[in-house]
């Protein structure tokens, strides 16, 4: 973060009053005290169960410049103010004008983070790249990631999440976006909408948001996407079939997918047909920037996948186990499960939880989840959560179970060489503490 005189963070926000002194520049914005360092500003957030100020004594003790709180405190210096969020959220924008980077909005309902960090790889051989701070990509992330730019960023990107109509324009708002991204659409979250139109508007916003000269990165893969009706007034570059970047002769294993764009030949560590639209994405904006596609081609090969998404494991005697538990939608579940039933010979085990924030869709898709397993021939489904009767009817050529450790276990001592085992679910079923206790009786950590 560029230092900023603390006059300029009081014009900046909407506060009530200062009690002691701010003393020096502010270095840094934390909203965890634990990451506090000397001339840090801490926002006392009241988002979570405990109230940040629980934290503010710590954050001075760790030198934290002065506290941003909406409680009176028995430390100072601190700043009172009525909205502790709203406060980083204007302190955010103030930030984000003193700077003149290429800003890149990107969001989506499957393939946002896979693209950002692409993009990041890509963008980062050449120019000086930020991006969002691990998956900070709500109305508390965005905010506090922008502050990661500095006076020599070129280009920053930020992954953009959302749940509810508005959510995006928000967010854009703060970041200012002249390039977008929509990676795809899909019934992500359905439970806070009327229908998957209504999922495609809000992430329309992003698209809205972009100025007039702004550059759109259109998915024409998706029906939804390709539909739009597009402005006159930006640039759009296509990736599709008719589009400015095709894709062709798709192969994978594994461990990797291989396939062409526009002839240049790409190989990438990562798994599933679908990664090979987002690669497309995050190499089109490289192209678009000056990073050739035979450039990008070579920096993929590196790629590496984050914990929870998509990773491989291989532990016992060549037992798989797909590592996929950070979070679940019915696309996603389904473009894993079509990636086991293409790739693995092996008996087939899905270890699973809900996905939530479906609302009256969910019994619907949960069902079609069963179905859909069924047809991949899992032999067992064990499983965690409200749904396990609607998954369940589904399943005739295989077992589903409930979920506990007994026949976790059972699993693990059951399971042999080439069998693969698929954990996933909804981010807040916590599929990875089910993970990890798998991998423990095989001596394997996560």
């Amino acid at each position: 973060m560029k230092p900023i005189k603390s006059e300029d963070f009081l014009n900046a926000i909407d506060y009530i009053s200062l009690e002691g002194k701010i003393k020096g520049l502010i270095r840094g914005i934390e909203i965890n005290s634990l990451n506090i360092e000397k001339d840090y500003l801490f926002f006392a957030l009241e988002t979570g169960k405990i109230s940040g100020t629980h934290y503010a004594e710590d954050a001075i003790k760790r030198g934290a410049i002065a506290v941003v709180t909406e409680r009176e405190l028995n430390i100072s210096p601190f700043v009172r103010v009525k909205d502790s969020l709203n406060a980083l959220t204007e302190f955010a924008k103030y930030y984000r004008h003193l700077f003149t980077p290429n800003v890149i909005g990107l969001t989506g309902s499957v393939g946002k983070t896979t693209v950002k960090e692409m993009l990041h790889l890509i963008l980062g051989s050449k120019y000086d790249t930020v991006k969002n701070r691990g998956n900070l990509n709500n109305h508390i992330g965005v905010p506090y990631s922008v502050f990661g730019i500095e006076d020599n960023t070129e280009f920053a990107i930020f992954e953009m999440g959302m749940n509810h109509i508005g959510e995006i324009k928000h967010l854009a708002n703060i970041v200012k976006p002249e390039i977008g991204i929509i990676t795809s659409v899909s019934p992500c979250h359905i439970g806070y909408f009327n229908g998957i139109e209504e999922i495609l508007k809000a992430k329309l916003e992003l698209y809205n948001a972009l100025p007039k000269g702004g550059i759109f990165f259109l998915n024409s893969y998706d029906e939804l996407l390709r539909n739009i009706r597009r402005r006159s007034d930006i640039e759009h570059i296509t990736i599709g079939e008719k589009g400015n970047y095709k894709l062709s002769n798709f192969k994978e294993n594994k461990d990797a997918i291989a396939f062409d764009i526009n002839d240049v030949h790409f190989s990438i560590p990562i798994i599933g047909r679908f990664n090979a639209v987002n690669a497309a994405l995050a190499v089109a904006v490289g192209d678009r920037f000056g990073i050739s596609l035979k450039e990008s081609s070579s920096i993929l090969e590196n790629y590496k996948t984050t914990e929870g998404r998509m990773r491989i494991l291989n532990v016992g005697d060549g037992i798989f186990v797909i590592d996929d538990t950070y979070n679940a939608n019915p696309t996603a579940f389904n473009n894993m499960i079509d990636y086991v039933k293409n790739n693995y010979q092996g008996e087939k085990y899905a270890v699973i939880g809900d996905m939530l924030e479906l609302g009256e869709f969910a019994e619907f898709y949960h069902r079609e989840l069963g179905k859909y397993l069924d047809k991949a021939d899992f032999k067992m489904v064990l499983y965690k959560g409200d749904y396990f009767d609607e998954v369940k009817k589904n399943i005739e050529n295989g077992t589903a179970k409930k979920l506990n450790e007994q026949n976790l276990m059972q699993l693990a001592q059951n399971a042999k060489k080439g069998d693969v085992i698929l954990f996933k679910g909804s981010r807040g079923m916590q599929m990875e503490k089910w993970l990890e206790k798998f991998l423990k009786e095989f001596d394997n950590d996560l």
